[in-house]
């Protein structure tokens, strides 16, 4: 289990026991000021002791810690022995809104401001982890977007052409039948001409089909005519 200093400023005394107590109730040594440091004892000593010969120290951050003079030694002492965090010997518990600046500004803090106390508790043993990796697979994160409604295919002879993407400065102008013309184009195409060159009068399915093609197509180019 791992040994820690508990580094606090009288204001925030409360504070200090409370975690010192749940790093002992987990398993873990904690060395604070309240509870080590007896009478007949020599203070710088124990401090130096404390500092030295555990292996993290935790802060307890607040106003009143980053304003005193007195705990700036004992930060730095463990900041001097791990500077870039990677044995991760400086933990910061902020218990009060403040704001760490220049190298205590680096270090990333566990934030107790405004949590109950079984979540305040929660986060110090989550602290203490090596990983935050949990016990369980993550759900699947599902997408709030709608989906797009599905449309039907676009008949391609009605799609519109983007001319410049075909490097046509303008569209082409086409003349095109006149819509009774490509109806008798159409029905003489489709072998009913043989016994007659125009569509008969009446209606007929074969006739409003005929009639559908030849306005989806656009009534056909003059050309189709002429070949």
């Amino acid at each position: 289990m791992t040994s820690f200093f508990v580094s606090y400023n009288r204001a925030d005394k409360a504070w200090a026991e409370w975690i010192a107590w749940i790093l002992e109730e987990a398993g873990h040594t904690a060395v604070i000021q309240a509870w080590d440091f007896r009478p007949g004892g020599n203070f710088v000593l124990d401090m130096q002791r404390a500092a030295a010969e555990t292996d993290k120290t935790l802060m307890v951050l607040s106003q009143d810690y980053l304003k005193s003079a007195f705990t700036q030694p004992e930060w730095a002492a463990a900041f001097a022995k791990d500077p870039i965090g990677s044995e991760r010997q400086l933990m910061p518990v902020r218990v009060q809104e403040c704001q760490p600046d220049a190298l205590l500004g680096t270090i990333v803090y566990v934030d107790l401001v405004g949590l109950e106390e079984e979540a305040a508790q929660q986060a110090i043993l989550n602290a203490l982890l090596e990983r935050a990796k949990p016990g369980s697979k993550p759900a699947f994160p599902i997408s709030n977007q709608p989906k797009p409604p599905r449309k039907p295919p676009v008949f391609p002879a009605a799609k519109p052409q983007d001319f410049q993407e075909l490097g046509i400065a303008r569209p082409l102008e086409m003349e095109t039948l006149e819509p009774a013309e490509a109806l008798a184009f159409l029905w003489r195409r489709s072998g009913q001409g043989e016994s007659s060159a125009q569509p008969p009068a009446e209606e007929n399915a074969e006739i409003e089909a005929a009639k559908e093609l030849a306005e989806e197509l656009g009534y056909l180019p003059l050309a189709l005519e002429q070949a």
